[in-house]
């Protein structure tokens, strides 16, 4: 993201204009706590005055805090001054692009992104030349179809496993219990037979497959054979981890 703006103002009367110097120099300087405890104290004799809506929202930006930021910028961004306005709608998608890619939740980081690529599109329509806004628009909406995408593959993945493993028939667990039950007896290739013949014969016996595999792999170690695949014991209180 392209970098955020700062204001100065040349039309401030003498009496309110030095504290506001006071805190663009400061955020010249990278000291943002330092610039915005001076537009705090700016903001009590002026509060109404859209340059602070502004630069307090842009030293909470810089500074991290993002919520406050976006109820700043979002009172800036509808200011009648188009040039103050579009800045703070540029600073505003920022914002909302950060809180977006803060969220550990896909849902809320579109949503935020979207937000983001609606308020740049707002700072070119109030300043048609604002190229690092036109720029931004190019790299949050490639970063929102990717996120779109990613979530309709994860969620195309979540229908295939849904399709691919239906819930077992009640005999199908019966099976499915006994099978491991002869396990820890050491019955391992009854055991076996026993679930290849329930797969056989029952749909919704499909996912019988990674069990059968577990159990011709401990056949295989008994017998001193390297198993075909390597044990799992991530599920032991469900699998047949517990042998």
């Amino acid at each position: 993201m392209k970098r955020i703006f700062i204001l100065i103002s040349l039309l401030a009367i003498a009496a309110f204009a030095r504290p506001i110097n006071d805190g663009n120099e400061l955020f010249r300087k990278g000291d943002f706590a330092g610039a915005l405890q001076k537009y705090m104290e700016a903001r009590k004799d002026e509060p109404a005055n859209p340059l602070l809506f502004y630069n307090i929202g842009t030293c909470q930006y810089k500074l991290g805090n993002y919520e406050e930021a976006q109820k700043e910028l979002e009172s800036a961004s509808r200011m009648p001054d188009s040039s103050i306005a579009s800045k703070a709608a540029f600073n505003l998608a920022n914002t909302f692009y950060r809180i977006g890619e803060k969220s550990s939740e896909p849902s809320e980081r579109i949503a935020k992104w979207r937000e983001a690529v609606g308020y740049l599109k707002k700072a070119i329509d109030l300043n048609p030349n604002f190229e690092n806004a036109k720029r931004n628009v190019e790299i949050v909406q490639r970063k929102l179809k990717e996120e779109i995408d990613k979530q309709k593959e994860q969620n195309q993945q979540n229908e295939n496993q849904d399709q691919k493993q239906p819930e077992l028939s009640e005999n199908a667990k019966q099976i499915l219990a006994r099978a491991l039950q002869m396990c820890k007896d050491g019955e391992y290739t009854p055991a076996k037979n026993l679930l290849e013949n329930t797969m056989a014969s029952d749909s919704t016996a499909s996912s019988f497959g990674p069990y059968i595999q577990r159990i011709e792999d401990v056949i295989d170690i008994k017998a001193g054979r390297a198993p075909k695949s390597k044990i799992d014991q991530s599920n032991a209180d469900n699998d047949l981890g517990v042998i």
